[in-house]
């Protein structure tokens, strides 16, 4: 079963975020996430929902968090978080993306995020 793909864009800036954002749906590829990939290009990423915590155990790269809520507003951003590490920030979802990719796009808190099916 193929596993649903979205792009994102911020509606503030008016710019596309992600080309290409896996959503990980059941509990193996929830679990799973970005473990043992060994990158993440640009433009692309992981999304979570419910985001109830992130953990980066097993992985090769830092990655960046974009957490939002049931509107899909950006409640926060988490920049460039090391493998090993944890968050457990409670939102309605997470974008993990590579590391940099959220200042380079400019998200901030409150911005508004659209996801266009793929």
């Amino acid at each position: 079963m193929a596993l649903p793909k979205y792009q994102v864009k911020n509606l503030r800036t008016q710019t596309l975020v992600a080309s290409s954002v896996i959503e990980a749906v059941g509990p193996w590829a929830t679990f799973k996430g970005l473990m043992f990939q060994p990158s993440l290009p640009s433009g692309h990423g992981m999304l979570f929902r419910p985001a109830r915590g992130i953990h980066t155990n097993f992985m090769r790269f830092p990655i960046d968090l974009v957490y939002f809520d049931n509107e899909l507003k950006v409640k926060k951003v988490r920049e460039a978080m090391g493998p090993w590490r944890y968050d457990f920030t409670n939102a309605a979802g997470v974008i993990e993306m590579k590391a940099g990719e959220a200042r380079a796009k400019s998200i901030s808190p409150g911005d508004q995020l659209q996801f266009d099916t793929v």
